[in-house]
């Protein structure tokens, strides 16, 4: 698997709360075509209000489009930093999963902590590490088996 990733400049300035949120929404928009207050509070399990005041901090931001009682929107900014956000967890879940073997609930697990703190550049060589480690195991110039014993000693 092999992941591009852009450096990001709005990620910066985001708590790792509204990181999660806009995550939320990238994903809800991808399912439901929309993302509403209610779908991003049951995503996340937290109260309605908190995605209220969320959203209108993303609104200031420049990173979401709002009105009271309407639809949440990605601008196209909060897309791009979406999208990354959602590369990064990607990354991290496949390394966590593929190369260190953990379970597919404890990778998401780590990766929803780790994705906030690790940059750019260390998520491309997690993607990387994670692409060389696949394929040379795939052309049989890692065992498989030792791995897999060496990696869960």
């Amino acid at each position: 698997m092999h992941y591009i990733i852009m450096y990001m400049n709005n990620c910066k300035s985001l708590s790792h709360s509204l990181e999660d949120y806009l995550e939320a929404i990238l994903v809800l928009e991808t399912k439901n075509r929309v993302a509403r207050v209610r779908d991003i509070a049951a995503h996340l399990d937290v109260q309605m209000p908190s995605v209220t005041g969320a959203v209108k901090n993303l609104k200031e931001k420049g990173l979401v489009d709002y009105e009271k009682n309407s639809f949440i929107m990605l601008t196209e900014a909060g897309k791009k930093t979406a999208e990354e956000i959602f590369r990064k967890h990607s990354v991290l879940v496949d390394f966590l999963e593929n190369v260190l073997l953990l379970s597919h609930e404890k990778a998401v697990a780590q990766a929803c902590n780790m994705e906030h703190v690790i940059d750019s550049e260390a998520a491309v060589r997690f993607a990387n590490c994670a692409s060389y480690i696949q394929k040379s195991i795939e052309d049989g110039k890692i065992d498989s088996k030792q791995w897999k014993k060496n990696i869960t000693a």
